[in-house]
């Protein structure tokens, strides 16, 4: 019986040792191990304990779109998630930097929820971490404007980097 409750423990440690972030649209206390805050976006990032798979959220007070973007402190060479929800219904654009610029860009093994509630819109994202994270380091951009679609320019952007 000892065995069994022993065993039972040790899955329990192990499973959380692996679990990420939930897609739920909300930046819960203990659930990134980065969090930071600036210039009015709050932005997180985690990655899993194998190394794999890159959990990142970005969150700030607009009823429009919300990106992040991640690879580089610039928009240029950034890969970049835009969300939006219109009509109670969310919408996701995986986006890649050109310049000034972005455009649509495929995000194989890619997944995100955006969420907006009380003038706070919220965009989680899971997606392999290969090429994103150098040295334990994340380098991220956020931007968000003011209405609901991909191509209106932002009101708002940052740049920082996430210690991972």
């Amino acid at each position: 019986m000892k065995r069994l409750i022993t065993l039972v423990l040790l899955a329990g440690i192990a499973a959380a040792a692996w679990a990420q972030p939930a897609l739920d649209g909300k930046i819960a206390e203990g659930e990134y191990s980065a969090v930071r805050t600036k210039d009015g976006f709050t932005l997180a990032a985690s990655l899993s304990a194998d190394g794999a798979t890159l959990s990142v959220a970005v969150s700030g007070a607009t009823q429009g779109w919300i990106a992040i973007g991640i690879g580089t402190l610039k928009m240029n060479g950034s890969f970049m998630i835009m969300g939006y929800v219109a009509d109670g219904k969310p919408f996701v654009s995986y986006e890649l930097g050109k310049g000034y610029s972005h455009s649509p860009t495929a995000a194989p093994g890619a997944s995100a929820t955006v969420v907006e509630s009380g003038g706070t819109t919220t965009l989680e994202v899971a997606l392999p971490a290969a090429d994103f994270v150098k040295n334990g380091m994340l380098q991220t951009i956020a931007a968000s404007g003011a209405k609901d679609d991909f191509r209106s320019k932002h009101s708002t952007r940052t740049a920082l980097e996430l210690k991972l």
